[in-house]
């Protein structure tokens, strides 16, 4: 198997796992319709392995598989779904390009945490109203449950994907042999 098809297929594992997370494990967060699902691991992990704009198509493929299997929220939420996890793990593969260490993914997690919450202030504005959510509670909603949820869903995510980086990339390198590896370099 050539390098491009292994990439290809690891990318696969890691979209299946993500939308197998996403599907099977939803933990309510400060209100009923915020939940929690541990789907942004894997594409942390991918984005943080192949890099960001490989990591921002798994995070859209895992969108549009929700969307097919569950279908809860509709396009409106694959579309938040696809914002949240996609502006996380871009912005944190983005900076692990560059510092690709232990220390490197601290900050790399970092930066995706707050880069996920603020771009989701403005994108919660416009979307909550569509939801039908009254726009005199739409900014209260945002800074009480929405920002706090993401800050929170952000640091979980960070400590599962820290943890669980090494581990998993060695395990689906080992499934194709030690030759394979989309970093010369053997990054941390």
């Amino acid at each position: 198997m050539n390098n491009r098809t292994r990439r290809v297929v690891n990318m696969a594992v890691l979209v299946s796992l993500a939308t197998a997370l996403m599907v099977t494990i939803q933990i309510p967060m400060f209100t009923d319709f915020l939940k929690y699902d541990p789907s942004d691991v894997p594409m942390l992990i991918g984005g943080f392995w192949f890099g960001p704009v490989p990591g921002l198509i798994m995070v859209g493929l895992k969108a549009f598989l929700y969307l097919l299997i569950r279908g809860v929220s509709g396009p409106i939420g694959a579309f938040q779904n696809f914002m949240a996890s996609g502006s996380f793990v871009f912005f944190a593969a983005m900076y692990y390009q560059r510092d690709r260490s232990r220390r490197g993914a601290v900050i790399a997690l970092a930066i995706g945490s707050v880069a996920m919450t603020l771009i989701m202030i403005p994108a919660n504005m416009i979307i909550l109203p569509i939801w039908g959510i009254p726009d005199e509670i739409v900014l209260p909603t945002i800074l009480r449950f929405i920002t706090p949820f993401n800050l929170t869903k952000g640091l979980i995510s960070s400590l599962f994907t820290y943890f669980a980086y090494k581990r998993l990339k060695t395990i689906l390198e080992s499934l194709w042999g030690d030759s394979f590896t989309t970093d010369k370099r053997r990054s941390s």
